[in-house]
């Protein structure tokens, strides 16, 4: 039922006339005496879309505002026309379709006395039927191929009015075109339902030219014409419009019996894209092409089966998003992105298959040739390095096996050439891609615009770890083509090695840390930024890449570079700053947008929440062995600025700082201990006693300093936080280290200096202990 009709009607009263529309359809369809009525039928409801769509080119021509076009007289009664005609159409190509016949013929079946004789002539005649339809009728509509011809030609002009550009040019909402000439208050939103409810009745026309044509709607090349259509209406901002594709294409699935409708975008997937490729040549005339890219790869979920496919698209993806790309479409960035982290997630799902993949291969190609070994009676290991001479090799083999073994063995091993060759292609195409999703968005990092940083933030993260996996599954490659290219030279199956291939550039395939070197400077940036959102998820970015690539490659970049980040660190939100010379706003090209004044301050909680997500990074890199190599070139310096934020008491900071610590003691708990405990007992009331006599007093161990500037944070860290020092929260701190971590690492050392192995102390004896073998070690030191 057409989404007007519940206004006016109901749904008894709709199947009543649908009933009559398809009934005449089908009588004119299939009258010998009506031939061409049907055409003149259709084309006189085909003339109010045609009408229509004049009107929108006439508008385009004359370049006026929707707002002056729709309140030009008729101008919505044309789309509401337009509408209902549509509505006819497809009821009686629907009267054609298998179902409506059957249903017709229950309908008559079931009162035969009533409807024995339905009409008569000017002579008396009387002509009827016997409980049942016309059986003519239905062997035209079924065996008739000239009628189904006719059928599939009425389909395509209708088809053709139906996907007319300019009809699903009409808005359905207020978008960022209408705001930009300013009309965004101005329209009515009866002409946003209007054009809504068009497009509704259009894509269900779709649907029914898929039931009446059964596997034909795809072999006539009406499926293709329309796919791109309706993924692009899949995520439609209007619900309706939204949930009608949604219906149509899973109708269209099991007509042409794909179980999914991924499956039948994947059957297609080259219509798609290459329909895709073609308007991404013409952005200004399809821009909407990227989010129906987008909608191809997370709503429909073939991203990962399509990935070979999706090269020629991320070229052109990526060219649309450099500067010159996005300085003319600037509204498109976001939409671009949204593709392009589809691409990314795609392939990091099928990275993470290739080193298991790889490995099980080597693993089966290791067990071929011992088997090859077993029946030839060679040793393949290292046997080609050191033979010389191939007579004597060839001699060797035909001696051990017959000529048609060898063959035999021979296609074996062109089987597995070939096995091994797609799998290195398709390894090489994820990481192209991948490669391709990196150097596209890297710029973005440092983006004055929210969305598109942590868009871009998501994509790096996805490409590293592609690349990574990529790497590892190359390294399985290498040994599986060696023991290839063993087998091959030991058993002179020459004609092979060209199928082989020659020997790749290694730096081809070395592809990680070359990526991260490119991305890193515009992570930096990032910080430098005002875009306090997008600097939280570049923390949790930075701590993702360096735990994937290791820690040291980037510890002469903290070392550089970490002074951006430090910075945000040692600053108190709660004080204003003057704004230094070296953090005046840069120069920007024209079509950028302006940064945010310097003096509209962000809120505390906001740069709060700034640092917590720095001191996460911190414990995250410093936790994990793999990337606590990173912090090595810094420890004194960010421990010294981490313990001086303990210091200042900040209570919504005092959990990050804990774990932070725990971290940063993994890789050296001392100097942890002394900043802590340097704090800690800087005053001279209240310290705890030796045990005994034999053991120093504190303030031997850790003179106090003579003011608050000599503390060891502040000469490591180089600044305060900006308040007096918290001794309460300092010592809490301390004692959660105790809990955590100081007290395994202090009973390690009891155990070794002591003789005896039942050591029980007190809390406050343990410090002292501490600080006895402290002394003891660098005395012998």
């Amino acid at each position: 039922m057409p989404p007007w009709f519940v206004h006016v009607g109901s749904q008894e009263l709709y199947q009543a006339l649908a009933g009559i529309l398809r009934l005449v359809s089908l009588y004119m369809f299939t009258d010998a005496q009506s031939e061409g009525s049907y055409s003149v039928l259709i084309d006189i409801l085909l003339g109010h879309l045609r009408k229509l769509i004049s009107e929108l080119r006439n508008k385009e021509h004359l370049k006026d505002s929707w707002q002056s076009w729709y309140k030009r007289t008729g101008s919505g009664h044309l789309v509401r026309q337009a509408s209902n005609a549509a509505c006819i159409l497809n009821e009686m190509i629907f009267g054609l379709s298998d179902q409506a016949i059957t249903s017709l013929e229950r309908l008559f079946q079931s009162s035969p006395q009533e409807t024995k004789v339905f009409c008569g002539n000017g002579n008396g005649k009387s002509f009827g039927y016997e409980g049942a339809l016309p059986e003519h009728l239905v062997q035209k509509v079924y065996q008739n191929n000239g009628a189904r011809s006719y059928l599939i030609e009425c389909i395509g002009s209708i088809l053709h009015e139906y996907l007319s550009p300019e009809v699903w040019d009409l808005p359905l909402g207020f978008s960022a075109s209408l705001q930009q000439t300013g009309e965004d208050g101005d329209i009515s939103l009866h002409f946003f339902n209007d054009n809504a409810m068009l497009h509704q009745v259009i894509i269900e026309g779709i649907g029914i030219f898929n039931i009446c044509l059964g596997k034909e709607f795809s072999s006539c090349g009406f499926l293709h014409s329309s796919l791109y259509m309706l993924l692009e209406n899949v995520i439609c901002s209007n619900f309706q419009v939204r949930r009608a594709s949604d219906a149509v294409l899973h109708a269209i699935s099991a007509t042409q019996n794909c179980p999914t409708v991924g499956h039948l975008v994947l059957s297609n997937a080259d219509y798609v894209i290459d329909s895709v490729c073609r308007q991404l040549r013409h952005l200004d005339l399809n821009p909407h092409v990227p989010n129906v890219l987008s909608a191809m790869l997370s709503y429909i979920g073939v991203a990962d089966k399509i990935l070979p496919l999706l090269e020629e698209p991320m070229h052109a993806v990526s060219m649309e998003l450099e500067i010159l790309g996005r300085h003319q479409h600037p509204n498109l960035t976001l939409s671009f992105l949204k593709a392009v982290a589809e691409i990314a997630k795609a392939s990091r799902h099928e990275a993470y298959k290739l080193p298991n993949q790889a490995e099980s291969y080597k693993k089966e190609i290791n067990a071929k040739m011992l088997n090859t070994e077993k029946r030839t009676g060679k040793h393949f290991s290292g046997s080609y390095a050191n033979d010389t001479d191939i007579g004597q090799m060839d001699s060797q083999t035909n001696g051990g096996i017959s000529t048609s073994e060898a063959d035999m063995q021979e296609e074996e091993w062109e089987a597995v050439l070939f096995k091994f060759n797609d799998s290195k292609r398709y390894r090489r195409i994820v990481g192209s891609i991948a490669g391709s999703c990196l150097v596209a968005v890297t710029p973005i990092i440092a983006s004055a615009d929210p969305a598109a940083c942590l868009a871009a933030l998501d994509v790096i993260e996805d490409g590293i770890m592609v690349l990574a996996k990529v790497e590892e599954a190359y390294k399985h490659e290498s040994e599986t083509k060696e023991t290839i290219e063993q087998v091959i030279h030991s058993c002179s199956f020459h004609n092979l090695l060209d199928t082989l291939g020659a020997s790749e550039d290694e730096t081809g395939e070395n592809r990680l840390l070359p990526a991260m070197n490119k991305i890193w400077p515009f992570l930096v940036a990032c910080f430098r930024s005002k875009n306090l959102v997008a600097i939280r998820k570049c923390t949790s970015t930075i701590s993702t890449v360096i735990q994937i690539c290791g820690g040291d490659f980037f510890s002469r970049r903290f070392h550089a570079d970490g002074i951006h980040i430090w910075k945000l660190l040692s600053t108190s939100p709660f004080q204003m700053k003057p704004l230094a010379k070296q953090e005046r706003p840069p120069l920007q090209l024209p079509y950028r947008r302006s940064p945010t004044s310097s003096e509209d301050s962000a809120a505390e909680i906001s740069n709060l929440k700034v640092q917590a997500s720095i001191l996460n990074m911190i414990a995250d890199l410093a936790g994990n062995k793999r990337s606590a190599s990173a912090l090595e070139a810094v420890l004194k310096k960010v421990s010294g600025i981490v313990v001086g934020i303990v210091c200042s008491g900040v209570k919504g900071l005092q959990d990050a700082c804990v774990n932070a610590l725990v971290g940063l003691a993994s890789i050296d708990p001392d100097l942890i201990w002394l900043l802590l405990a340097d704090v800690c007992y800087s005053r001279t009331e209240n310290l705890p006693s030796p045990p005994s006599a034999e053991f120093p007093e504190i303030p031997q161990v850790l003179p106090p300093p003579a003011s608050s500037k000599e503390h060891l944070y502040m000469l490591y860290g180089g600044q305060t936080y900006g308040f007096d020092v918290d001794f309460t929260a300092v010592e809490t701190v301390l004692n959660k280290l105790y809990a955590r971590v100081f007290t395994s690492n202090v009973q390690i050392v009891i155990s070794r200096k002591t003789n005896f192995s039942d050591f029980s102390i007190e809390m406050p004896q343990l410090l002292k202990v501490l600080l006895d073998l402290f002394q003891t070690t660098a005395l012998e030191a």
